[in-house]
């Protein structure tokens, strides 16, 4: 291993219904908490591990907008989320269980990569609503500001067994030296349950953004995408 990656996750399962009201989930802890102790076990560190109560919108949200991003999710390298997820009018809402400010963080007040996040899994549902131009751009060409790839799910995602290691076996992979986008998509694609994985990278041009969706491992941690003018997609359906 030739770099070292700083990591952070925060998942929600638990919710309250006097308050942040939604549907509890099951099985975000065990994938977000066997990303993070897979990468620590691979040698890379881990930094903060934010569960249900402990998980706050202001970790995501950048100072611009009054939030707290650059101490948490923009103070780490690969910061993985895993909660319910809800996407409109090009926007991608994350679910918290306290208002700390709000109950839902919203990509309108992102800048990832603004600080030292290089790539950024949003494990709920709804990471991009289609794979159509106007929607992968319109949802991310304002949030990825410096960060390398993103990934999620192309509609909605299972709250189950079948996927309870996702994040484990995704670690293991990435820390092989892997393909991140390709390994992303080979595990959180699910025929059984119907999940439907894709992976969005940044690059200053397009040959530079096909070039970190389909080859960037951890090792191009310092890589930098010092311009995000292109934005390119793959997914497995």
């Amino acid at each position: 291993m030739s770099v070292t990656v700083r990591v952070g996750v925060e998942w929600v399962d638990n919710f309250h219904p006097d308050a942040c009201n939604q549907n509890n989930l099951s099985y975000c802890g065990n994938q977000a908490e066997g990303f993070i102790n897979a990468m620590s076990n691979n040698g890379h560190s881990w930094i903060f591990d934010w569960a249900n109560d402990n998980a706050w919108e202001t970790d995501l949200r950048h100072p611009d907008f009054g939030g707290d991003s650059l101490n948490w999710s923009d103070n780490v390298h690969f910061y993985f989320f895993d909660s319910h997820g809800g996407n409109s009018n090009h926007v991608l809402s994350l679910a918290f269980a306290v208002q700390h400010d709000n109950c839902l963080a919203s990509s309108t007040e992102w800048k990832l990569g603004s600080g030292m996040l290089k790539w950024f899994v949003a494990a709920g549902c709804n990471a991009a609503l289609s794979t159509d131009a106007d929607e992968i751009v319109g949802l991310w060409g304002g949030p990825m500001q410096g960060v390398h790839i993103v990934m999620g799910y192309l509609g909605e995602s299972a709250d189950t067994w079948w996927t309870a290691s996702l994040g484990n076996d995704f670690a293991n992979d990435i820390c092989n030296n892997n393909s991140i986008g390709q390994c992303w998509l080979d595990h959180a694609y699910n025929w059984w349950t119907g999940d439907k994985s894709i992976a969005i990278a940044a690059g200053e041009t397009q040959d530079d953004a096909i070039n970190r969706r389909d080859n960037e491992t951890l090792d191009w941690r310092d890589a930098d995408v010092m311009s995000t003018n292109w934005l390119a997609w793959k997914w497995k359906s």
